[in-house]
């Protein structure tokens, strides 16, 4: 009998190694996992970690909220520091953008903004 590697067949193949080989890292039943990939077949596989995948969708928008309340917190800290106040801002802007046309030098146009870090870290601290 001889056994031909199609591509439906490889496809599966496949399919069915990259579950076995997150299997200990997705699920926390992994034998049962590899029993059902071994009697129930690949498509009631698929099914049952699409079902079982919802749990980590919860946890995943948990994560994002508390991800966007953090990051509404930096924001406001940043936006209260002087190095973000517009007069401040547009000046250094407006020097260090003139510094990098005329001398062309990156340091010199970042040592302009040196005082302003210095006086919004005293702030933030």
């Amino acid at each position: 009998m001889k056994f031909k590697l199609e591509k439906p067949v490889v496809i599966k193949l496949l399919i069915i190694g990259a579950l076995l080989i997150i299997a200990p890292y997705a699920v926390p039943f992994s034998i049962e996992f590899v029993l059902m990939a071994d009697i129930m077949g690949l498509e009631a596989l698929v099914l049952f970690l699409i079902y079982q995948s919802r749990h980590a969708i919860t946890a995943l928008g948990v994560k994002l909220v508390e991800w966007r309340s953090h990051a509404a917190v930096v924001t406001m800290l940043l936006a209260s520091a002087y190095i973000f106040q517009p007069k401040v801002f547009f000046t250094h802007t407006l020097g260090s953008s003139l510094l990098m046309v005329f001398a062309c030098s990156f340091g010199l146009a970042l040592a302009l903004w040196v005082p302003a870090f210095y006086l919004s870290a005293a702030g933030l601290a």
